[in-house]
């Protein structure tokens, strides 16, 4: 192929292409949080005061290929430090998974594309951050490889979030009953009935448009009642309450997400955000109350139940719980994955910085 590369670098532009970008993250996504639907609330929430470097590739007058980055001018003593990272490396606790996403024809070149301009036409940066991009990603190898040519400092490292589990769905119904052993599915089927029959328990696999925004709040609510003053997702960001508000029912619209809850006639008592892109599906937060009443009823495990059955029926191949492992493994058999990151340095004060970031691994106080 032979693409034409096209930079834009404020967010109106982007918005006008968010329909395409829609209809490419359908058919070439790896992760459903590259979705435009995701991305574009979280940049108006999160970026404010950073330059979008938005590259986009087209074949013809088709978008085959995206990469949504970010410029961002920290301020030390001497002169700002300047860094490139993906959309997503920045803002919500759900980082990573953002990463050049192009049709499979496209992907190659697109990405050696990226290095092109890197190297020759992105201007001034100093530090590159590539932040865990899905499983099996061709960016990082392809970026280390011109690091080499080019002299950069490529410093490749992990962190207790570098492990994702996924879970590798059948292709039926019928191979998703038989996952788990008979006798599992008998102690499930023995829940969901006293479940049922305990003020009229019951498991809905996907709220409707008008009843999102009272299951979106519930996840805010127990997940408040769990951990209190230690609750980091909600409590400790401002912005997330509106960027979930957002997303969630758009992508919802367009198919990208589902939200089974699980409730009885006094309200939701859990709640499952479950997103999916292109056959890859993923939970993106999930809350149960911590009233013991609901304990034997294993509300969560039963909503991951709904939630990747539902998957199943819709095609998809994976469905990850991102890094959380425990039961998940134990109970799920989802296999734990690695997501390649890295800091790339470029010139004396970007390898100098690049090693500093890693040394403290969470970056700047931006990025912690």
């Amino acid at each position: 192929m032979s693409l034409r590369r096209e930079v834009l670098h404020d967010l109106s532009a982007v918005e006008a292409i968010r329909a395409e970008w829609r209809d490419l993250a359908a058919r070439s996504a790896r992760s459903p949080l590259q979705s435009p639907d995701w991305l574009t609330p979280l940049a108006t929430r999160y970026l404010d005061g950073d330059q979008p470097r938005v590259l986009t590739w087209h074949d013809g007058q088709r978008l085959v290929g995206i990469a949504p980055l970010g410029l961002m001018a920290d301020r030390p003593r001497v002169r700002p430090l300047r860094q490139l990272y993906l959309w997503g490396t920045t803002g919500p606790r759900m980082r990573g998974l953002v990463d050049v996403l192009a049709d499979a024809e496209a992907r190659a070149e697109a990405t050696e594309d990226l290095a092109t301009w890197l190297e020759s036409d992105a201007g001034a940066w100093d530090v590159l951050r590539i932040l865990r991009p899905p499983f099996g990603s061709p960016t990082p190898p392809q970026i280390r490889r011109q690091a080499r040519t080019s002299g950069w400092s490529y410093l490749p490292y992990s962190t207790l979030r570098s492990t994702t589990f996924q879970l590798d769905l059948p292709d039926s119904e019928d191979g998703w009953q038989r996952h788990l052993s008979s006798k599992t599915r008998k102690v499930m089927r023995w829940e969901v009935r006293k479940f049922g029959g305990f003020r009229a328990g019951r498991f809905e696999p996907a709220v409707d448009a008008a009843a999102l925004p009272e299951a979106l709040a519930a996840v805010e609510r127990l997940l408040g009642d769990r951990w209190s003053e230690g609750e980091v997702y909600f409590r400790g960001d401002q912005g997330l309450s509106g960027l979930v508000n957002e997303s969630v029912p758009e992508m919802a619209r367009h198919g990208a997400a589902r939200v089974p809850v699980a409730r009885d006639d006094e309200g939701i008592h859990g709640v499952l955000v479950s997103l999916a892109q292109n056959g890859h599906a993923m939970a993106l937060m999930v809350a149960v109350t911590t009233d013991p009443a609901y304990r034997p009823f294993s509300l969560g495990k039963h909503l991951f139940d709904v939630g990747i059955r539902e998957g199943v029926e819709r095609g998809c191949r994976v469905y990850d719980f991102l890094w959380v492992g425990g039961y998940k493994e134990s109970f799920w058999h989802a296999q734990p994955r690695p997501l390649a990151s890295a800091m790339v340095g470029r010139g004396v004060v970007g390898r100098v910085a690049a090693a500093a970031m890693l040394a403290r691994e969470t970056g700047l106080r931006r990025h912690a």
